[in-house]
């Protein structure tokens, strides 16, 4: 890995004018001042308000308080005592750290061809390998404040999640093999049990993902998993039992009571996005700063309503240039086959997709990460969502041209875009926030020491 003067470097800056501001002494794990390596870049910025800063704060120190989950009942004074002491910045100073995307097309096109070539050849059982070495190949080239990050996670625990995934999937085929309501029964548990894959999946891919050799965290339950998710599944549910009675009925009342409770779900869809994405981003913790989300609900709202417009715009588009070709080649030969017809709507459920998705995409990364942080630190998103949009047009029509070979640098060129368009502003400095971070094996050694250092959590 190049560490040259290439990569690109912190910048400190004072909100209240542009001259340029010494950084503090950073301290290590011994309390020790260690200088603060670089200058600082003097520019003029607009700090958000940080999340969370509507709460009194006593100073410029910040005692960290320990989880209410994680630590026994005790007095409050006797806590705080024991809680580290994290040093901020200077009032009016924040520290960025742009996100570097260092991968590259050639080299992932390697390692994904292996990878679809095992996968072939052992039947599928070689996929948790394959997704281990493609987020390890990623993360590792993944870097923040001068550090990389890193993905540890042993395959052989991704069996259980991959198994139970497979056993849904040929449980609900069969079943809807067999008859319409075992297929529905089937289905119906599949959802039901849906939400403990998705607490299984956050929580071991976030506590394996590592940042200067630090893990990450994910502190939400599995209730608390099936709390954030379960109206919308049950309203899907509902919907889907809907259509198979209005199916079966034959009825213009069926159909109708089908319409409304759809019409109902999908009016409802950013009350569930949002409920979802405010639990995720606040059991989301970097060491002993926890998260939080402080996008509302009227936001959630207007991107749903910008995509809905979006989504018929293109559908409109794409139709009437589809039309345009429909009638060129009937003028020609005086009729269009069905599966000719076939073929011309699936391409523009296609184009569709292929602009609808993006846009959503960037949209929504944008919302998410610009509300997420904290006192001390939050992050920054700029995604160009016009430049996403075409960015994945041109790999769609790419992948069509090449059958699917372009798919790795596709890849690569979409996770640096939305890579690279992250910063992390935060008010403390990197060598402070690893002091209060001991790095897993540090972790690991006080266990088999007997005497486990307790998770700090603070906001």
């Amino acid at each position: 890995m190049n560490n040259s003067g290439a990569r690109s470097q912190a910048s400190a800056v004072r909100l209240s004018g542009i001259e340029s501001v010494p950084l503090p002494s950073r301290q290590g794990a011994a309390g020790l001042a260690v200088p603060h390596a670089g200058a600082a870049n003097a520019h003029s910025v607009v700090w958000p308000e940080p999340i969370g800063s509507g709460r009194p704060r006593a100073s410029a120190t910040v005692r960290l308080a320990p989880s209410p989950k994680l630590v026994s009942k005790a007095p409050v004074q006797k806590a705080a005592a024991d809680a580290p002491v994290m040093q901020r910045l200077p009032k009016g100073v924040v520290v960025q750290w742009p996100m570097r995307f260092e991968a590259r097309g050639a080299e992932y096109a390697r390692l994904w061809l292996s990878n679809v070539l095992l996968t072939v050849l052992t039947l599928g059982l070689y996929l948790p390998w394959a997704r281990v070495r493609s987020q390890r190949y990623f993360l590792k080239r993944t870097w923040v404040a001068e550090e990389p990050m890193d993905y540890h996670e042993p395959a052989r625990l991704m069996l259980p999640r991959y198994g139970l995934c497979l056993a849904l999937l040929l449980g609900v085929a069969g079943a809807w093999s067999g008859s319409n309501l075992a297929g529905m029964l089937a289905l119906s548990l599949a959802l039901a049990v849906w939400p403990l894959l998705v607490f299984m999946s956050l929580t071991h891919r976030m506590a394996h993902i590592s940042w200067a050799r630090r893990r990450l965290a994910f502190d939400g339950l599995c209730q608390d998993v099936y709390q954030a998710m379960w109206a919308p599944l049950a309203g899907g549910g509902a919907v889907a039992w809907l259509l198979m009675a209005a199916a079966l009925w034959h009825q213009p009342q069926g159909w109708l009571a089908w319409g409304g409770a759809l019409a109902l779900w999908l009016m409802a869809m950013p009350a569930f996005v949002w409920t979802w994405f405010r639990f995720r981003q606040h059991q989301f913790r970097m060491g002993p700063l926890g998260m939080m989300w402080r996008a509302s609900r009227p936001a959630v709202f207007m991107l749903c309503l910008r995509t809905l417009a979006w989504a018929m715009l293109s559908t409109l588009l794409t139709l009437g240039l589809a039309a345009m070709v429909v009638a060129l080649v009937m003028s020609r030969s005086g009729r269009l086959a069905v599966s000719a017809q076939e073929g011309v709507l699936m391409a523009v459920a296609m184009v569709v997709c292929a602009a609808v998705l993006p846009y959503v995409q960037a949209r929504l990364q944008n919302l998410v990460w610009n509300k997420t942080g904290n006192r001390y630190l939050r992050f920054r998103s700029k995604l160009p969502v016009r430049g996403f949009v075409a960015l994945r047009c041109r790999h769609a029509a790419m992948l069509v041209l090449t059958l699917g070979l372009y798919w790795p640098w596709a890849v690569v060129a979409t996770r640096r875009m939305r890579t690279q368009a992250l910063t992390v502003w935060s008010r403390v400095d990197a060598d402070v926030l690893k002091a209060n971070w001991p790095t897993h094996a540090a972790s690991v050694t006080g266990k088999m020491a007997g005497s486990p250092a307790r998770t700090r959590r603070t906001i």
